[in-house]
């Protein structure tokens, strides 16, 4: 694994921006901790040190210009509304024209855990309407007291946060272009009962598998 920290890293065909490492969740599935904050090779641990919009602009530059990829996408080992403004500031730069090479229509995903409401005391949604193309709004289950055990919130979300998770997606599913509700296969969940609840939401289910521990680095 690299020493120095990775911000943007490769998958697939998206290039993914490492924001920052804080988290209102401690999720049960998570691998960072297990995975020592490594992901397929690329050190995800930014040390407190969290990047720029500008800084995240100009590496996202030299990575199309190396290879062009299909979508921009905000994900790392955190959760990237936690810098909501950052967020909403490189995206902007993007849609506005602003990162050329890369092109204002490249489709900008965020992968969240669905309590930037909580965090910042006001529906957020409509901020992201124009800058953000596609959520992935980590959902994981239907039922309230399932989800704190499985995202095991911080005290101050802990109480309400399940129902705030369900009125972003549900702006979400009104406001932009795509949203989707996601639930991490295994853990008891029922997933006739998740994927009931994400359609009732606006949302489209999506079941994916847990990161298996042998595939880091």
């Amino acid at each position: 694994m690299d020493a120095s920290p990775t911000i943007v890293y490769r998958y697939k065909s998206g290039l993914y921006v490492n924001l920052t490492n804080r988290c209102p969740t401690a999720c049960v599935f998570c691998v960072k901790n297990s995975w020592k904050m490594d992901y397929r090779g690329s050190n995800l641990n930014l040390a407190g040190t969290e990047p720029s919009p500008a800084e995240i602009i100009a590496l996202a530059r030299k990575e199309w210009t190396a290879a062009p990829f299909e979508e921009f996408v905000f994900c790392g080992y955190g959760e990237p509304t936690m810098r909501l403004e950052a967020l909403l500031a490189t995206a902007r730069l993007i849609k506005h024209g602003k990162a050329a090479p890369i092109p204002p229509s490249m489709r900008v995903r965020l992968n969240t855990n669905g309590l930037a409401n909580a965090v910042w005391g006001r529906n957020v949604v409509p901020e992201m309407k124009g800058l953000i193309d596609s959520v992935h709004v980590s959902l994981n289950t239907s039922d309230p007291a399932q989800w704190a055990e499985l995202m095991r919130p911080m005290a101050p979300w802990a109480a309400t946060g399940f129902e705030k998770v369900k009125e972003f997606i549900r702006e979400a599913s009104l406001l932009l272009p795509e949203a989707y509700a996601t639930a991490v296969e295994g853990n008891g969940v029922d997933i006739g009962n998740f994927k009931t609840l994400a359609e009732k939401l606006g949302a489209e289910p999506r079941v994916r598998p847990r990161l298996d521990e042998e595939e880091a680095g």
